[in-house]
């Protein structure tokens, strides 16, 4: 394993160690930096005596960030075997972003009527501060707003669906990276992000699932053809046909598609 984490930083003299907490989570925001910048890249294994003794901690907090960062998705492990960092592959670039859409796009049909102005208005900070932190230098911030945005809506589903789709969310992080590598993503990304917020604002449900299917769709096949063109997404292909199963029927699939249009893998 690369010898590329920082030890963290010896107390004050005099002072006490850092609490339990804090120390866990240095290790996890260590950890997990390291894997999504490609440090620690995908098929390496860790070893929890080496990232103790890099870090300058214990065993046990290591253990427990290695714990969260197993329920990302990131690492697998085995009992009596080393912690495997994940790999990144199209199939489960597919499956993820199927389940994203079979998830998120069944909840805003029930949520968005419920928003409250106040909702709207924090959805809109949230624009605010990814046009703030569009640089690429800025992606963890720009996430962070990204992250919130679209968790707003589905917060009022109640925490079992926050839950499951925060964790979804977090898995997708790896894969979001490489999207935001493209040219225009960014601004892409502005211009769904608004139609999303303008339909919310609308109280539209079926208009925000369509639109929310579709961000997530442009964003697994814009991956899938930059990474391997030939690759068959048929599991997001069905989950967007559901999605796109509104009131409109036919008018709204054709209007989908031109929206989708030019690119590789058509829907």
């Amino acid at each position: 394993m690369p010898d590329l984490l920082s030890p963290a930083s010896d107390p004050t003299p005099g002072q006490p160690e850092s609490a339990p907490g804090i120390r866990m989570a240095d290790a996890y925001e260590r950890i997990r930096s390291a894997i999504l910048d490609g440090v620690l890249p995908p098929g390496g294994r860790l070893s929890q005596v080496r990232i103790a003794d890099q870090l300058g901690l214990s065993r046990t907090p290591v253990r427990e960030a290695l714990r969260l960062i197993e329920k990302e998705g990131l690492i697998t492990s085995e009992r009596g075997r080393q912690v495997v960092i994940s790999q990144t592959s199209m199939a489960d670039l597919d499956e993820l972003y199927a389940l994203r859409i079979k998830l998120d796009t069944t909840t805003v049909r029930a949520t968005v009527p419920e928003l409250t102005d106040p909702d709207i208005a924090a959805m809109s900070d949230c624009l605010a501060a990814m046009d703030k932190n569009s640089a690429p230098g800025l992606f963890a911030e720009f996430d962070a707003a990204h992250r919130e945005f679209h968790m707003i809506p589905i917060r009022l589903a109640g925490s079992r669906h926050a839950d499951y789709s925060t964790q979804l969310n977090e898995h997708a992080e790896r894969y979001r990276r490489i999207y935001m590598t493209q040219p225009s993503s960014y601004q892409q990304s502005r211009d769904e992000h608004r139609a999303i917020m303008d339909a919310c604002a609308a109280r539209d449900g079926e208009e925000v699932a369509t639109l929310l299917a579709e961000h997530y769709a442009r964003i697994a096949l814009t991956i899938i053809a930059q990474i391997d063109p030939a690759f068959e997404p048929r599991q997001l292909r069905s989950a967007v046909r559901v999605a796109r199963q509104g009131r409109d029927g036919q008018e709204r699939k054709l209007a989908s598609e031109r929206r989708l249009a030019g690119k590789s893998l058509p829907l």
